[in-house]
């Protein structure tokens, strides 16, 4: 059996079955949050803290997995990871009460994280330059464009005990995932097997991203400004400042903080959180419209996104078909663009062309930008990077929708306020399409093809320069371009 490891197809399979079913779980528990309340006898608040506390696992088992892939031999990281997913999957499908379900919530995103690290990066950077553009769109639509099937899944399993049915199928794909695992995984040596632990930076992402969901979760039931909320939300942000603070002082620290502040990074971060951001808020609005609002039933809520993963499928083949070229960008720029169209549309009667725009923009954004991260990063340091890229993307997504919801639902006119909150969903969109071609501009970027070949070698795919160089006098970069383009400027002078 051991001639099938290192496989690509098993490579392919290894990242679809670790990583599908939590991404899809995240967006389907809404729509089933009230049957989970009433077949295990808890409040809806107590569903969403933990619901909240397993979106934290998730961000918190990636950089946890990223410190143990540079030690440990990553293919028992994904093993044990799949196993914990597999039966904390089947604690949820049976769980009697909340005291089984909430435990088996954040086991559940604590193994999905660590399937992240351990699975993406390998896929990405051990099978040539000939595949990373397939495994880009592969990851793109079988990964972050499962969340688009999360609501249709989960508005058709909303009644009774439906909701066992989801969790049950999780369980059913994660132990066909650990069989391929156990055939198709291979032994690659540790990254950095020397390496120091870097416990204080672990302790202080536990302690801010644990906070800061237990801050956004417990909005629902206090109110925005009940002290249950500030102080949680207080130590998050102040767990945040420090653990920034001690990697940069650290000299091999975790998280590579120093290149992971140059553009391509902090473009692609920033398109990361915001087009998660912005869909999964739109999607929990639009389902609380039809369903809360409205009184739809949840079957014909679950109707109306079926444009969403036929969206999420059309950008991850334009991103596929680009991924090559210098366009990437441009369309992260196009589907930012497509956010903010969807949310406007999304206060009208026209909700297929709302959920269309969101699933296209959806896979125009948080993929492309994870992949502009990692080509402003050596391809040895993509998993610390795509740790953080998912550390504060699901902070930004997971901790914003809740509080959103939570002020909609607490609105003397919820109607209204959907509205409002779909408006700055478009105004947030839009503000991140103008910085997506600014910080670029005024950093000296120009469009180019990546370098993948040299990327898989050890160098950036693509130069990187000091973010707004330009508006840093004392700044200077040999990868920044002139703010004028030397033809422009010629053009002036003649």
């Amino acid at each position: 059996m051991t001639r099938l490891r290192g496989r690509y197809p098993f490579a392919v399979g290894i990242a679809l079955l670790g990583l599908g079913p939590n991404v899809v779980l995240s967006t389907a528990l809404l729509p089933v949050r009230q049957s989970l309340a009433d077949g295990l006898g808890a409040g809806t608040s107590t569903i969403g803290l933990a619901t909240g506390l397993g979106s934290a696992g998730y961000a918190i088992g990636a950089v946890v997995a990223a410190q143990l892939a540079l030690k440990l031999v990553q293919r028992r990281i994904f093993l044990v990871a799949e196993t914990v997913f597999a039966l904390a999957s089947l604690t949820a499908t049976l769980a009697p009460s909340i005291a089984l379900l909430f435990p088996a919530l954040v086991l559940q995103g604590l193994s999905a994280g660590a399937m992240l690290i351990s699975s993406l990066p390998p896929l990405i950077t051990r099978f040539g330059a000939g595949r990373v553009a397939v495994s880009a769109g592969i990851v793109n639509v079988g990964i972050f464009g499962a969340s688009t099937l999360g609501p249709i899944l989960g508005g058709l399993a909303a009644g009774g005990n439906g909701w066992r049915w989801l969790f049950a199928g999780a369980t059913a794909l994660a132990l066909v995932g650990l069989l391929v695992a156990a055939l198709g995984y291979d032994l690659w040596e540790p990254a950095e097997p020397d390496a120091r632990a870097d416990v204080p930076a672990l302790a202080l992402v536990v302690l801010s991203v644990g906070a800061g969901f237990v801050a956004a979760s417990l909005v629902t039931g206090h109110g925005l400004l009940a002290w249950q909320v500030l102080g949680p939300a207080a130590v998050a942000l102040l767990a945040f400042v420090a653990l920034i603070v001690w990697e940069m002082r650290r000299p091999d620290p975790l998280i590579p903080l120093s290149s992971l502040t140059t553009q391509l990074p902090v473009t692609g971060i920033l398109v990361a959180m915001v087009g998660g951001a912005v869909v999964v808020t739109a999607t929990d609005l639009l389902q609380a419209r039809l369903t809360q609002i409205e009184h739809t039933s949840p079957a014909d809520a679950a109707a109306t996104f079926w444009p969403m993963p036929i969206g999420a499928l059309v950008g991850a083949a334009v991103f596929w078909a680009l991924f090559r070229t210098r366009f990437v960008p441009v369309l992260i720029d196009v589907g930012l663009a497509a956010l903010a169209l969807g949310c406007v549309l999304a206060t009208g009667a026209t909700t297929w062309a709302a959920c269309l725009l969101l699933g296209f923009g959806a896979a125009a954004t948080v993929s492309p930008g994870l992949f502009l991260t990692g080509f402003g990063l050596r391809s040895d340091q993509l998993g610390r990077g795509f740790a953080l890229v998912q550390l504060l993307r699901s902070m930004a997504t997971y901790a914003v929708a809740p509080v959103v919801l939570a002020l909609v639902l607490r609105s003397s006119a919820p109607v209204d306020a959907a509205r409002v909150g779909m408006l700055a969903m478009a105004g947030v969109a839009a503000a991140a399409l103008v910085a997506a071609i600014a910080v670029p501009a005024l950093s000296g970027a120009r469009l180019r093809a990546p370098d993948i070949e040299a990327w898989l070698e050890g160098d950036k795919g693509l130069p990187s320069p000091a973010t707004v160089t330009h508006l840093r006098p004392h700044v200077e970069d040999e990868e920044a371009e002139p703010l004028v383009p030397e033809r422009l400027r010629r053009r002036r002078t003649r």
